[in-house]
């Protein structure tokens, strides 16, 4: 009876152990409404993709930036762009659940800079690490659907994969 109860109470915490990088991350209703609210231009454009439908444009004259929402037949956002003159500010991806595809960081020039994560649909981290000017840098951690740890890939200042650790 002790031994059963010490294998239900080891799962229960590996369990928890598993789903530490697991987490729902969905549009941010209020970064949108903020656009919405500072555009003096819209527009809505229709695709005739399955993954796109249609995107919808806010346009801040004032300040030059463009925000462009990509959604799908279901009326969910799939893409969000903004940007200005040209540069990317903000970008961001989302499965047909909702969840975020990655966490990109951008720099002043519009390239990936700094700590970055990629998720599966469940809301686990796929993978993350560290972006330097649009570069894979130093070690990035890569993690199965469960959340759990199985290699580390190594890269050099140039963004070159140097070798691929297992952790099992």
């Amino acid at each position: 009876m002790k031994f059963s109860f010490v294998l239900v109470m080891l799962s229960v915490l590996l369990s928890c152990k598993e789903n530490n990088y697991c987490k729902k991350i969905t549009v941010d209703k209020s970064l949108l409404d903020s656009v919405k609210k500072k555009a003096d231009t819209s527009y809505t454009k229709s695709y005739r993709s399955k993954e796109f439908a249609n995107a919808e444009y806010y346009i801040n004259r004032k300040d030059t930036t463009v925000c462009q929402i990509m959604k799908d037949t279901a009326d969910q956002v799939r893409q969000i762009i903004m940007s200005k003159r040209d540069t990317k500010l903000f970008n961001a991806e989302y499965y047909g659940n909702g969840q975020l595809k990655a966490h990109l960081p951008l720099d002043e020039n519009g390239r990936l800079n700094g700590k970055g994560e990629f998720y599966f649909e469940n809301g686990c981290v796929k993978s993350k690490g560290i972006f330097y000017h649009g570069f894979y840098v130093g070690e990035w951690k890569i993690y199965n659907d469960k959340g759990l740890n199985i290699s580390i890939d190594k890269y050099d200042s140039n963004g070159q994969l140097i070798k691929t650790v297992p952790t099992n």
